[in-house]
């Protein structure tokens, strides 16, 4: 149904997040850009990262997660520029939260993260990437 009740323009936003996926495993899981103390706010004070089920991550394990310039996914990672960086330290293989060293804004072009690629590296190798889209959830 077209801007019918379930239209995206009529679903309250809550952050921002990205799918993660791999080559040669599929899906990884999810990062999710929030203000857990105003989860309608537009800028993004925390990251939390949900390891898709059965996925196994080791807790001492980090990773550096990249948000690029562009999101481009034809293009290699390095031809996308870099807007910011973060390192998420793995606790466990369960979902897991931190706060941002510097706030995100969860909007379009400019200095907002929506639509930008976002890649997870471990030492150098890619594990995964994804595109930045607006998190809506139904509220019932």
């Amino acid at each position: 149904m077209c801007c019918g009740e379930e239209s995206p323009s009529s679903t309250p936003r809550v952050g921002a997040r990205v799918d993660f996926f791999s080559q040669t495993q599929g899906s990884l899981g999810n990062l999710l850009f929030l203000n857990p103390s105003s989860p309608s706010s537009p800028l993004a004070t925390h990251a939390r990262f949900s390891p898709k089920e059965g996925v196994v991550m080791d807790t001492d394990d980090s990773v550096l997660v990249s948000i690029h310039l562009s999101g481009d996914m034809t293009k290699s990672i390095k031809d996308c520029g870099l807007f910011r960086q973060f390192t998420l330290q793995n606790s466990s293989d369960k979902a897991h939260q931190m706060v941002l060293d510097e706030s995100l804004s969860l909007d379009v072009g400019q200095n907002g993260i929506i639509g930008r690629r976002v890649s997870m590296m471990k030492e150098g190798k890619l594990l995964g990437d994804g595109i930045v889209g607006f998190n809506s959830v139904l509220v019932v």
